[in-house]
């Protein structure tokens, strides 16, 4: 199985930006009623910010030249009140906008989750928790500033391009060709200086995406740093990833800042041209200053939108990457699915059969893991699985659980073929113990009811007496309502907690993978009582390096070579001459 690291950047699918925008704008078209009160109050701000040049040229040469006050408060005022009611509309609209861009962040984002919860162990195997929190928190919050700025920025900017536009060629047609010539010189420049933008934005997200998954697995181990004195070791290799997210952000930015090279230029051009046709084309002298004045805030105003459009392009470049990043988690499809012929099936009994079963990692189809085997194991019988690292023993319980499907052959519980059936059936009737048994942050007795909130007082308590959990528990600060932190419990405790939890679950199947491996003797003698105690009544396959763990096991599978090359009871296999078990059982015992 290939595996990402923060070392190696993303293989991001190729990124169609065409399909990127249609699909942010399915997300725009819920919420067309708000947008469009939102457009209406763009084209009334648009309309003021369009009159307001025409009263400057009233004020200047009707009033002022006419000396009358009473006119020029007049227009003054009505000027204020346009103002007052601009604020008010662009007010509105701008909250209208950011709660359309939260609703539908807010639905991504749960979108995302939920569709995250539905991928196979393989997705979070191959590629470290940094990476996927990227794309998760990182890359969504992108998008809302893309939301933004496709509805608060984009539209009302073009609406304003086009009113001023239009009022200008009715005003004077000449004096707008100062404004329209240089348009198309603008337009090419701006092409040629983010033809690139997109690229460059994508290989920042993907140096920023590294740094996440180096933070996390960083402060995961933190506690593995210390112990090994690696703090100057990890600041290095810190130090040359925020070095290349420095660099690809420097080459992004730097092209995205020639835009303002070229609005200059075009502005200066645009302000050049009105004049000269002003005084050498038309020959506008002091009659026709106001007119002037007000072509020149209309010239401004006009150039405005257009710098404002252009560097939203450049953003759009690098939201558009982060939205291309989150559809593309969206879009992965989940290997394992619901069938949707799955019945609800109550596994009453928790017999297990494999029937020629193989299976690969979906990245290596080709490299076997297991391959045609097939074996039974009745209801309440213990399996013990042994064999060397990286045989497949874990696989075979992982297929049990269905957190893998097989790519041939079926794995069949109660004599139903567990794709038939539904994943809460499947799940509730098995449970999973591995060697370092997670505790979510917050309380005890939240982590001992996780899942099971139905669960009552009398019920939790019982089992973590029986479990030998609750003198422990109590002696907490809290009790069963403390707090959960990385140094409550030690790692013999925490595997207590988790028999309780799992006795509480009541699985029908029980999974023990490497569980007592990484606790000390004595607390490894507290948690074999009580995997007894759990064990009894339930179909159970025990992993372990540990052969002490599994002397009382029912029958023990030996898988080697892609199958099982030994099974039998542990004074069999012993016994059995230049078998691969005894030799196990040898080297673990004999030289000691």
């Amino acid at each position: 199985m290939a595996v990402e690291t923060f070392r190696t950047d993303e293989r991001n699918a190729t990124t169609d930006k065409k399909r990127i925008l249609a699909r942010v704008f399915s997300y725009l078209a819920r919420h067309r009623r708000a947008i469009a009160l939102s457009i209406v109050l763009m084209t009334v701000c648009s309309a003021i910010v369009i009159i307001l040049p025409r009263l400057v040229e009233h004020a200047i040469d009707v009033d002022v030249m006419a000396k009358d006050a009473e006119g020029l408060v007049r227009t003054v005022s009505a000027g204020f009140l346009l103002c007052m009611a601009w604020w008010i509309c662009n007010t509105v609209r701008m909250r209208i906008m950011a709660g359309v861009a939260n609703s539908i962040v807010h639905t991504i984002r749960r979108d995302a989750f939920a569709h995250l919860g539905s991928l196979s162990l393989f997705y979070f195997d191959s590629r470290p928790t940094g990476k996927i929190l990227s794309r998760l928190i990182n890359d969504i919050t992108s998008m809302k500033d893309m939301m933004s700025q496709l509805v608060t920025s984009i539209l009302p900017n073009l609406i304003m391009i086009a009113g001023i536009l239009a009022a200008m060629l009715v005003s004077n047609p000449v004096l707008a060709l100062s404004a329209v010539m240089v348009v198309p010189l603008f337009v090419a420049s701006t092409y040629l200086v983010t033809i690139r933008g997109f690229s460059n934005w994508e290989a920042f997200r993907k140096k920023q995406s590294n740094l996440n998954a180096f933070s996390h697995e960083n402060y995961s181990g933190i506690r593995i740093v210390q112990a090994f004195n690696a703090e100057s070791e990890t600041e290095k290799t810190f130090e040359e990833i925020i070095g290349d997210v420095e660099s690809s952000w420097n080459r992004a930015v730097r092209r995205s800042d020639l835009m303002n090279v070229v609005w200059s230029v075009a502005n200066g051009l645009g302000l050049v041209s009105l004049y000269l046709l002003g005084y050498s084309v038309l020959g506008i002298g002091r009659d026709g200053i106001g007119e002037l004045v007000a072509f020149s805030s209309y010239l401004t105003l006009f150039w405005m939108p257009i710098r404002q459009l252009a560097m939203t392009y450049n953003q759009l470049t690098n939201n558009i990457t982060a939205a291309g990043r989150v559809f593309e988690l969206l879009d992965t499809p989940a290997s394992l699915v619901e069938a949707d012929d799955a019945v609800d099936f109550a596994i009453r009994e928790g017999s297990v059969e494999f029937s020629s079963v193989s299976f690969a990692y979906p990245d290596e189809p080709d490299k076997l893991i297991l391959e045609d085997l097939s074996f039974c194991v009745r209801k309440g019988r213990t399996i013990a699985l042994v064999g060397e690292t990286g045989a497949g023993k874990t696989t075979v319980v992982n297929l049990i659980a269905r957190f893998y499907d097989p790519v041939s052959g079926s794995v069949m519980i109660d004599g139903m073929d567990i794709s038939r059936i539904r994943f809460s059936n499947l799940r509730e009737s098995i449970a999973v113990m591995t060697q370092d048994p997670f505790l979510f942050t917050g309380t005890v007795r939240e982590n001992l009811l996780y899942g099971r909130q139905d669960v009552g007082e009398e019920e939790m308590r019982a089992a973590c007496r029986l479990i030998g959990a609750e003198k422990f528990i109590l002696e907490h600060p809290g009790g069963y309502d403390g707090r959960v932190t990385s140094s409550s419990f030690s790692q013999g405790q925490r595997q207590l907690l988790a028999l309780a939890r799992t006795l509480i679950a009541d699985p029908r199947i029980l999974i023990l993978d490497e569980a007592t491996s990484a606790i000390d003797t004595e607390s490894e003698i507290l948690v074999q009582k009580g995997m007894g105690l759990i064990m009894q009544g339930r179909t159970c396959f025990v992993v372990a390096h540990r052969l002490s763990t599994i002397r009382n096991a029912d029958e023990i599978f030996v898988i080697q070579d892609r199958t099982i090359v030994e099974r039998g009871s542990h004074d069999s296999l012993v016994g059995r001459e230049g078998g691969i078990y005894r030799a196990l059982y040898e080297a673990q015992f004999l030289e000691v």
